[in-house]
């Protein structure tokens, strides 16, 4: 999926299984590696009695990236603790996304549209 351009991705959740909250890490990766962008897991943590259809929510916040030039080699830039809920803090630096999908060592945003 083609992100026309976006530098930042951010993917709200509330899911009750552990199983939910790693589809849902393990997408926002592959949206970082694939668009060479940042992307925001920003979950819904702990008790939501607000919610009937999940009232214990799991999960940990995070911010991604692609794994390539000026990134971490895991392309976690930070992530909360598993279940705890709280803030969590990142840096962006957009110029950094610019670089990597002119520069990194894999060029798939460049040829996203040769991707058929």
């Amino acid at each position: 999926m083609a992100t026309e351009g976006a530098r930042l991705i951010v993917v709200p959740s509330c899911t009750d299984t552990l199983a939910g909250y790693h589809r849902v890490r393990i997408g926002c990766q592959a949206r970082a590696l694939e668009n060479q962008c940042y992307v925001a897991q920003i979950p819904t943590v702990g008790e939501a009695k607000w919610s009937p259809g999940t009232d214990i929510n799991m999960g940990a916040a995070a911010l991604y990236g692609p794994p390539d030039l000026g990134f971490p080699e895991t392309g976690v830039i930070v992530q909360g603790e598993l279940n705890k809920p709280g803030w969590v803090y990142g840096e962006i630096d957009f110029e950094k996304v610019t670089r990597v999908r002119q520069n990194g060592e894999v060029l798939n945003y460049a040829h996203w549209n040769e991707q058929k």
